[in-house]
């Protein structure tokens, strides 16, 4: 979820929508954690850290489970 930082009198304030509290099971008065980060400026994901494989196989990736499970 994305959140636009606001002004809220002298302070800062993040808006959450009900629709997201209520299916994080989350009400008023909760208490929460929450993580600040900055998104990447492009907005796109970094697929370079995804693990890889190598298989001369040609058809290895129709197989991929083998890789990733044994």
């Amino acid at each position: 979820m994305f959140a636009k930082v606001r002004r809220w009198g002298n302070g800062l304030a993040l808006r959450v929508h009900k629709k997201d509290l209520e299916s994080a099971g989350i009400g008023e008065g909760d208490v929460v954690q929450v993580e600040l980060v900055r998104p990447r400026e492009s907005g796109r994901l970094d697929l370079n850290s995804l693990p890889t494989f190598e298989d001369e196989d040609p058809r290895a990736s129709v197989r991929h489970d083998r890789y990733l499970y044994g």
